[in-house]
């Protein structure tokens, strides 16, 4: 657990994060006041064991009473009711409670992290999204099942078992005080040893399961090169390095416990030697010493306990600040205070005024832009690498927001518009369409809800996929798997363009949907994007020569600027940026594949449009 769940990252203002977290579990006062009633209860219940045992042997026993016997017995059955009820009680609410928590605090970041802006997601490693949302609450509710339980329990013993010492007998009490500051001091190095040591296990154990990963992902590679000799080696001294850092943490726990045994078997003794002679000379009665004996037995056990704990409420509370972190990480694109709502009937005309914008303030992609764009038009929007098409067109889905300017639909701006309102109007189409591991069903309406079957049918049909969906084992409710593997890329697109004409939006973005397919699914595809685009207003950025042809207007942006805008028949006769790109697609060796083949519009006119590949946009363009 130490090695799973520890932490060996700083905490700061642990107070606050605990303040906080009490603050979000407001609504568990009650259910916690009974579970600390219950904790009480069970705590003096089992601190009253060893009293009633001292009344049954010295008022008892030694004077052979057995109604006082028999009494004895009757009230401790009810204590060990009492405390069997209560134990039970607690845990049953301590667990609730935290998995409760747990529950809500990962509902509430799954649903705050689907809000964020690409932006966030740009600059945000999906594995440690995943780690905030598994590793993270898992470290969380072991703390909230075994840790928080394990502290309230132990420090409600040491403080009763402490006071029952003295009531017992306060010179006995004061011997065993005098090891107080040795089993202080143990639990404190054992605390800061154990820290380090399994600090640096943890460290080994990511050695471990990276290489693990490296080499199963590229098992191929291993075998192919016959190198599966030379990476056993490899592994084999992490292994090493492992199981020697392993080591220095068992021994820590080796040279811990033991101690603490010992000092309770000389505290056991001291008791034994000291209070056996006073029960001897009458100064102690029998049932005291034994009573006494007892408490001193349960005095070490919740110390050792609390010492065993300090390193799971370490890795809670540094789980805790990450995830809060999380938490207050505020999107870059809000929704309007009262958001405006487009007409029943959207025309699907855009204007764009002043645009500019960079993912980076002082890095502009586009800079002053000015376009219409009428309702109705397919305008395909063309350039090399790094010139701003994607950007313009993720800024048309108000996926980002510019710095200054604005986009309008029917003269209502992006940002006055509510999300539902814009992603009804707006459909965005990527190159490769994602499927979610679910039904086809639910793949298909993902974009709407209570979309009815007989709807998703006829997108079917009109898509020219009913046919092959019929053929489907179960239809409609054929499983997919993840992210759609059991489909070819083809059919993963045909689904993608059938789930935006289920929408139905007067206004689609589209990314070549085309440009990674084999000629016949292509035509299936193409097939299927002229029953999307027809009568509505279609962004599209082109890749292929092939989809400028077929567009009312092309667009070509160079440093975030279109320089050239008009249909393709007058920009391809003039002796423009698209001119020449077309002299260099045509003459290139790409053109042997056929009209329907071809070098990618990006590659083979980069040189054309005299654009050099830029870093910083290729790393901007990159960023969705």
């Amino acid at each position: 657990m130490y090695a799973r769940y520890g932490t060996d990252d700083p905490i700061p203002e642990r107070l606050n994060l605990i303040r906080r977290a009490a603050g979000s579990a407001r609504y568990m006062a009650l259910p916690a006041l009974g579970a600390a009633v219950a904790a009480v209860v069970a705590t003096l219940s089992r601190v009253a064991g060893p009293l009633v045992i001292r009344e049954g042997v010295d008022g008892g026993i030694i004077p052979q009473d057995t109604s006082v016997i028999t009494m004895a017995a009757l009230v401790f059955a009810g204590i060990v009711v009492a405390q069997y009820v209560s134990t039970r009680i607690t845990l049953y609410t301590v667990a609730w409670m935290g998995e409760r928590f747990m529950m809500d605090l990962r509902t509430r970041i799954y649903a705050h992290v689907l809000r964020l802006d690409m932006a966030f997601f740009g600059r945000t490693k999906t594995g440690v999204l995943v780690s905030r949302l598994t590793s993270d609450i898992e470290s969380l509710q072991v703390f909230a099942s075994e840790g928080a339980l394990a502290v309230v329990g132990s420090t409600l013993m040491v403080v009763t078992v402490s006071v029952a010492l003295f009531v017992v007998d306060p010179l006995l009490a004061g011997l065993v005080m005098l090891l107080m500051p040795l089993l202080l001091f143990a639990s404190y190095r054992f605390g800061r040893n154990s820290a380090k040591a399994y600090r640096e296990w943890r460290g080994e154990i990511a050695k471990v399961l990276a290489a693990l990963s490296e080499n199963i992902s590229g098992v191929r590679e291993v075998q192919a090169n016959a190198q599966e000799h030379r990476q056993e080696e490899r592994f084999s001294e992490i292994e090493k390095a492992y199981y020697q850092k392993a080591m220095n943490a068992a021994k820590t726990v080796v040279d811990y416990f033991p101690r603490m045994d010992a000092l309770r078997a000389v505290g056991l003794a001291m008791v034994l030697f000291i209070g056996g002679n006073r029960v001897l000379d009458g100064e102690l009665t029998l049932g005291s010493l034994i009573a006494f004996l007892l408490y001193l037995n349960w005095f070490f056990e919740p110390i050792v306990q609390l010492a065993n704990v300090y390193n799971l409420l370490q890795g809670a509370l540094a789980a805790l600040y990450k995830l809060y972190g999380l938490v207050d990480e505020q999107p870059a694109i809000e929704e309007a205070a009262e958001p405006r709502q487009l007409p029943s009937h959207v025309a699907g005309n855009i204007e764009v005024r002043g645009l500019t914008f960079g993912y980076d303030a002082e890095e502009q992609v586009i800079t002053d832009m000015n376009l219409s764009l009428r309702a109705g038009q397919r305008v395909a929007v063309v350039g090399s690498t790094g010139s701003g098409k994607s950007t313009l067109v993720k800024l048309l889905a108000r996926f980002y927001d510019p710095q200054t300017g604005f986009i309008t639909i029917d003269e209502v701006d992006l940002r006055d518009l509510s999300f539902d309102n814009l992603r009804r109007s707006v459909a965005m189409v990527p190159q490769e369409g994602f499927l979610f591991e679910d039904s086809l069903r639910f793949n298909l309406a993902f974009g709407g809800e209570e979309i009815s079957d007989d709807k998703l049918w006829e997108a079917c049909r009109a898509a020219g996929i009913a046919e092959w969906v019929e053929s489907l084992p179960e239809g409609l409710d054929t499983p997919m798997r993840e992210r759609g593997n059991r489909l070819s890329s083809g059919e993963r697109q045909l689904v993608a363009l059938t789930r935006a004409l289920v929408v139905d939006p007067p206004i689609v973005i589209l990314d070549e949907a085309t440009s990674n397919l084999d000629p016949e699914t292509e035509s299936q595809v193409e097939t299927a994007l002229e029953t999307l685009l027809a009568d509505r207003t279609s962004i599209v950025v082109a890749h292929r020569l092939q989809t400028a042809r077929r567009a009312d207007r092309v667009l070509v942006m160079q440093d975030g600027q279109v320089v050239e805008d008009g249909s393709y028949e007058d920009l391809a006769g003039s002796d423009g940026p698209l001119a020449a790109l077309i002299r260099t697609w045509e003459n290139s060796e790409g053109l042997k594949s056929g009209p329907r083949g071809g070098r990618p519009i990006e590659s083979a006119g980069i040189e054309a449009l005299g654009v050099g590949v830029d870093g910083e946009h290729l790393a901007a363009d990159a960023t969705s």
